[in-house]
């Protein structure tokens, strides 16, 4: 498992052979989490108290990254250099990840969503990372201020400092959230039609409460300013982004409500294919695609579009199945690729232990 195929690579196992293991590692050279959990510890083996993943890369250019984890924190290198911070680490937001809880992203509730424009900001703009720490920082502070005056205590001061704070950073977020759906709504719908040949009209719509299309900074402290009872009654942030949704609408109706499966699931492989080529569009470069048991949940129709647009695609392709049937459809698309079979390697991967990969 030294070296990879430069375009597609197929991780062939049955469940707990370690095939989501493998895209957890590239996950987390190239996001700096997994798609699974965003807590560490998580990837750990049972029973061990550290775990490290090292990667040698062909490009942009030649060289080992080293992440090592233990309890609820990571280390990372880039070749001897030591990164101090999530925002200096030059590979953040350089793969896209395609995973069976993404098919609800339009059914299921907000919090997904709202996860998916936080990575499609920061796959566009991997320093944005920091608008979003800044924004977690001053929520979690100010909703720990607003418990504690539920509870009795006088803290009204510190809420006043901290509010103003919490509004300079909901404003950075709002902004980046604004350009990021004008550029959504420029690609999505053309890739939903041209894949699917279907003529639907597709509208994204952000439901953050606020009257103006982008709210400033007045309109948030004038909302939070009407909420502040509500507040401090039950001891939580009622306004800012993390309170935000977005819809998708198909032919004017609420995909949500009234869109069928196989349409929602067609509007999520366009909704995908779109971060794909936005974050190649500004990243000048194709970021690594990792498909987890895609295309298991797919029926042929949406499994042939979907491969139809991957033979083409210039990026390196990781997609994992326990079906080895699915790699008719492949074979019938791409000229070659490695198989990585894992129900025939005595060596199963196990989660995240020290693992050499290039790519």
């Amino acid at each position: 498992m030294n070296e990879f195929h430069p375009q597609l690579n197929v991780i062939v196992g049955k469940n707990a052979q370690g095939k989501t293991s493998i895209l957890e590692s590239l996950s987390l050279v190239t996001q700096l989490e997994s798609f699974r959990s965003s807590d560490v510890s998580e990837l750990i083996k049972y029973g061990e108290i550290q775990a490290s993943c090292t990667v040698d890369l062909n490009a942009p250019t030649k060289s080992r990254v080293l992440i090592g984890l233990e309890n609820k924190k990571k280390s990372i290198r880039i070749d001897e250099t030591k990164i101090s911070s999530k925002s200096k680490y030059s590979l953040l937001g350089t793969s896209v990840t395609f995973v069976p809880d993404d098919l609800y992203l339009i059914k299921g509730g907000p919090e997904a969503r709202r996860k998916f424009f936080v990575q499609l900001a920061i796959n566009l703009d991997p320093s944005s990372v920091q608008i979003y720490q800044q924004y977690e920082k001053n929520l979690k502070q100010r909703n720990r201020i607003l418990k504690g005056m539920k509870e009795g205590d006088h803290l009204g001061d510190q809420l006043e400092i901290w509010t103003d704070q919490f509004i300079g950073a909901a404003v950075q977020v709002y902004e980046q959230r604004f350009k990021i759906l004008e550029r959504l709504r420029e690609v999505l719908p053309s890739i939903y039609q041209k894949l699917f040949d279907v003529s639907e009209s597709i509208e994204i719509l952000h439901d953050h409460g606020f009257d103006e299309n982008l709210p400033d900074r007045d309109s948030i402290a004038r909302r939070m300013s009407r909420l502040r009872g509500a507040e401090t009654a039950i001891g939580y942030s009622l306004v800012g982004p993390h309170r935000d949704d977005f819809k998708f609408n198909l032919n004017s109706l609420n995909a949500r409500q009234f869109a069928s499966q196989g349409q929602t699931r067609s509007l999520v492989i366009a909704l995908k294919i779109s971060q794909l080529e936005l974050t190649r569009e500004d990243a000048y470069s194709s970021p690594l695609l990792l498909l987890d048991d895609i295309v298991s949940e797919l029926d042929e129709t949406r499994t042939l579009a979907l491969v139809s647009y991957l033979a083409d695609y210039d990026g390196q392709l990781f997609v994992t199945t326990a079906e080895s049937s699915k790699l008719k459809t492949l074979h019938s698309q791409f000229a070659s690729f490695k198989l990585i079979d894992l129900t025939e390697d005595s060596k199963i991967v196990r989660r995240l232990d020290v693992r050499e990969l290039s790519v």
